[in-house]
């Protein structure tokens, strides 16, 4: 057990509202005591993270990221607005938790640009969720191919990124995905067909 000496401290010019004080003060044993009970705390939660990660191991497979559709916004002389509508798709049998998306979008070659999505989103087991990401870009260093495929019905793409999982207690990992294809190209008014 460890002893403590307390000294009470009372003020003779405090204003009357303020209280007494206690002033604790703790031996050297008392201080290396909580010192190592910090680095034990540390260090459990330093272990717990590395098993969490290691708990997915072979269990684990990357989702799947694609590009939907994508809608036009607008398009002027120096540049544009689309909305990528990307699908989310978990192959795994436990719900994936995330708190970020980085993706950078190339059409036809050319780096169109780059999103990062920070709001928390979850994809269930087994399931899919769809999220809605706005990019403005501008035509200079655009090729172009670029502006001949919006004018197309579909967009020819490579997509790449990471998207920032919540791993259980509390952990987090990037997963990185590639993903290249084509996308339904949809003015306001139309609706995407199947893809």
């Amino acid at each position: 057990m460890t002893q403590a000496t307390v000294r009470v401290v009372v003020g003779a010019h405090r204003p009357p509202r303020a209280p007494r004080q206690a002033e604790v003060y703790y031996s050297k044993d008392d201080a290396r005591q909580k010192s190592s009970m910090k680095r034990r705390h540390v260090w459990v939660i330093a272990a717990s993270a590395g098993m969490a990660c290691a708990g997915l191991g072979d269990n684990f497979q990357k989702p799947d990221v694609r590009l939907d559709h994508a809608v036009v916004r607008g398009v002027g002389l120096a540049g544009g607005n689309l909305d990528l509508v990307v699908k989310i798709q978990n192959p795994n049998n436990f719900t994936l938790q995330a708190d970020k998306l980085q993706v950078g979008i190339d059409i036809e070659g050319s780096h169109l640009g780059d999103i990062t999505y920070e709001d928390d989103f979850a994809v269930t087991q087994n399931g899919e969720t769809t999220l809605t990401l706005p990019l403005r870009f501008g035509w200079f260093g655009v090729g172009s191919a670029v502006r001949a495929a919006l004018g197309y019905g579909d967009l020819p793409y490579t997509m790449k990124g990471q998207a920032t999982l919540k791993l259980p207690g509390g952990a987090h990992t990037d997963v990185s995905f590639t993903h290249e294809g084509r996308a339904p190209l949809i003015r306001p008014g139309n609706s995407p067909g199947p893809t």
